[in-house]
Formats: structure tokens, sequence, C-alpha cells
């Protein structure tokens, strides 16, 4: 297959005036081997480009240029937008947990028996810990069944407290105990709450976790109910502020968060935002306006426009491990991309990649890979995997295959020939030998792809470009 991207510079060629410039390492002459590589006596600066992205257009738009028009039949948007719905309102929906509350409790009574190290890189007192598992009172677990709404932007945790706990005293950014970011608006199951008051084990479609009480309302069955048959309008312009009917601030609100709609108008749509009412804890709507330029009718169509508008604004932001500080990684910025197109993808990678069929790549060789991806893949629509980590596949340019993903880093030798981390830390366009121009330790990552997963594979695929 010749992709989309036909028309596009070649890989050596691509950056234009207007790629970003970026800091070069100052080495020594005898610090370049012979393949052009950076040795391990390189210095190499933390703030350091790869040469993809200074080599390659860190633009969407410059590879949706040769899309023209919807790239999903109407049959297969329905049947995605059908299922999106089903599995996004699923909190509300079902009778019963979406998670098994045996595995819930499991996975909080391992981390209450692991050693930590908190904020201030001191191992975490073990009475500390033993506080924490008095407070998740799990023997009642779950005690309670309702249905609720998420009221601010929040973020789920694997024990409630905020206080962060890492593996090494060195591990920043990875607190353990961040299980992902909650939009404003999203429907939750609560199944419990804690024996202080302060936190509620809630569920949203794709994870369960603690949840900040004060964050959360609950909802009548005749609310739900409404909210679920409401045409919704989706945040496209990331970080929003919502403003109430008077011109006050109420919320920020990231792409991908939905808002039934109340009415269209010119220039802005009236919306509901879900507000907590303070007396009961019950939802309350609270009328608000967006502007037509910040969001748009739910979904949207999957077309080049559309997929440079979503995307361009997730390109350089920062690797956000589970969402922390509202950032992003790699899972849940795939994740954000499809959910204004009405595509719904569980929370981890490894589940996004295996939520449907896969193409299985382990044992083959890189150009194997390659090739394979570029007859199988579908830009903007394929998933490409490696253990922890997933990639979209953007279309393959003279042979190449190109990526769009939230990276932390590669794996390089340091001048002492120890195995060392080059942080990348945010989102790029790359190959799929990200750093090749560094002495990476562990291979390029296509050695190490594993599966292709397109989304669409329920439905019949869009005919390729050629």
């Amino acid at each position: 297959m010749v992709s989309s991207l036909m028309t596009s510079p070649t890989v050596s060629q691509a950056c234009p005036a207007t790629c970003p410039e970026a800091p070069v390492p100052h080495v020594a002459s005898d610090a370049v081997t012979e393949e052009g590589q950076l040795s391990a006596a390189a210095t190499i600066s933390a703030d350091y480009e790869l040469d993809d992205v200074r080599n390659l257009p860190q633009d969407m738009g410059e590879y949706t240029s040769s899309l023209s028009g919807a790239s999903l039949d109407p049959t297969c948007r329905t049947s995605l937008t059908t299922e999106f719905r089903k599995r996004y309102f699923s909190p509300w929906d079902n009778g019963v947990p979406v998670f098994d509350p045996a595995g819930m409790k499991s996975a909080i009574r391992a981390h209450l028996e692991k050693e930590w190290y908190g904020e201030s890189r001191r191992m975490v007192p073990r009475a500390s810990l033993e506080a924490l598992r008095d407070n998740c009172d799990l023997e009642r677990l779950p005690s309670l069944n309702r249905r609720a709404v998420v009221t601010a932007p929040t973020s789920m945790r694997i024990l409630p407290t905020a206080k962060p706990f890492f593996k090494q005293s060195d591990s920043f950014p990875f607190d353990m105990l961040q299980q992902c970011g909650v939009k404003l608006n999203e429907p939750l199951r609560i199944l419990h709450v804690s024996r202080d008051g302060v936190w509620v084990f809630a569920e949203t479609s794709y994870a369960s976790g603690w949840i900040e009480a004060r964050d959360v309302a609950y909802l009548d069955e005749a609310l739900a109910r409404w909210w679920m048959g409401a045409e919704q309008v989706v945040v496209v312009k990331d970080f929003s502020p919502v403003r109430d009917m008077t011109g006050s601030f109420v919320r920020t609100a990231k792409i991908g968060t939905l808002l039934p709609l109340a009415r269209e108008e010119d220039g802005f749509y009236e919306v509901y935002l879900a507000a907590r009412d303070e007396q009961t804890g019950q939802a309350q709507d609270l009328l608000a306006r967006v502007p037509k330029s910040v969001a748009q009718r739910h979904p949207l169509e999957f077309n080049g426009a559309a997929i440079a508008l979503i995307g361009n604004q997730f390109i350089g932001t920062p690797y956000g491990w589970g969402e922390l500080f509202e950032d992003r990684d790699c899972s849940a910025m795939v994740r954000d991309f499809f959910l204004p197109f009405g595509i719904w993808l569980p929370r981890g990678s490894y589940d996004q990649v295996h939520s449907g069929t896969t193409i299985p790549l382990s044992g083959k060789s890189a150009g194997e890979k390659a090739r394979l991806l570029e007859e199988k893949g579908v830009p903007f629509l394929t998933l490409v995997y490696l253990k922890g980590h997933v990639m979209l596949y953007v279309g393959t340019v003279d042979g190449t295959p190109l990526v769009f993903h939230d990276l932390w880093g590669v794996s390089v030798k340091n001048a002492e020939g120890k195995d060392v981390k080059q942080v990348i830390g945010k989102a790029i366009v790359s190959t799929l030998a990200p750093g090749s121009e560094l002495e990476l330790s562990g291979g390029p990552l296509i050695a190490k792809v594993s599966k292709l997963r397109t989304v669409t594979d329920r439905c019949t695929p869009p005919p390729r470009r050629r």
C-alpha cells in the first residue's frame, strides 16, 4: 500500500521552517561513532531534542493533508457511536458493578502490603499504611450501589490519599497510587465511602478507585435517564473555561469532556454541568454556555481537519503518568484522541490493544513489522503496541512507519556505560526508532512492537488510499 502520506516530505527532508529549534548536544568529534551515533562518551543535554522531533513535522496537518472527506462510512460511524454511548454510560445503566469487587479489594490490599517512598523521598511509615487500611474499611466494600456524576475534574487513586507513593526515592513522577484522571460530567457508580467520609470508592466505564467525595454528586434514575438520552456536545479545545449564564467561571474542561446540550445559539451552545448540592450531596443541573470555538456536537466527523484539530493540541504537551498534574500518558492521550469522535477505548495500553482483534508481530524482523504496518495499518485508526506503551499509526513515508505517541523516554548508555533514561517527556510524532542517533541500550522501539489493532475492527474498515 502507498499511504495517505505519499505527498509528504521524506523523513530525511521533513523539517520545514516551522519546526521548533532544538538544542543539540555539544560533543567532541570522537564522541560520534562511525554509524553517526552519539557514543557513550557524549554528554547529552537533559533538554536534547531527538532527531525525529527536529526532522519530522510536529504538525498533524502535514499528515492529514491528503485525507479528503470522512474516513468512516456511515454504518461504521453509527455502530461506533452506539457502542461509545453504551460503554460511557455503563456506570448508570448497569445495576451491578462493572468491575469485580474481589479484584478491587485484592489490589488495594496488595498496595497496602508494599514498601513505598513518599514526597520527602523517605520511606512511608508503616503506621501511615495501617491508617489508610483502616480508612478503607475494606470489610464493608462494597457498601453502596449508587449512581453519581463528577462535578469537577479529579483524580482516581488506588488508596484514599492524595499523597504520592513511589517505588524508589528518586522515582518521581511515577506515583503508583495514581490510577487516572476523571473528567467533568463523567458518569460514576459509587460503591463505598471511606471511614472518614472524605473519599468515595467509585467506578467509571474504564477504571475503579478512590475519588474525593467533594468532587462527586449522587443522581437519581430519572436524571440519569434524561442525561443518557440527551444530545451531547464535546469539548475540542483543551482546558477550556466553562462559564455559567452570567459569565462567571465554573470549571475548566479538557478535550473529550461531554456536556448535555440544552439549545444551540449563534456562536455558542447552552449546556448542562453537574453541580453538587452541598447540603444533600445530590446532583443539580447548572446551565452554562460554551463557545463553538471550543466545543462541537458529538461525535465529530472523522476527517483530516478534525484529526489535526485534536491531535495538534496534544503534540508537545508534557507526559503525565496516570494523568498526574492533568497531563496525559500514552494510553490517556490515545483515549482522549478518539473520545471526540465517539470511539470508546479502555484506559490502559494493554486493554486498549486487546479489546479488539490484534495482529501479532512478535518474532518478526523490523522490516517485516514495517511492511505489515504499511499493509494492514490504517492511518490514525491503528494502534501500535509494545509492553507498557501504545502508539497511534500516522502513516508510512518512503517505507518508514511514523507514529504519534506520548513518550516518557528512551534507554541509552551513559559515559560510564550504564543504562540510563534519556527523558523525552512529551507527545511527539516519530519513527519507530526514536533516538536512533543515540547509543540506545534497549534497542529501537520497533524491535519490541508486538501487536497492532485497528480500532474500527468491529466495522468494515475504510478503503486504504493508494
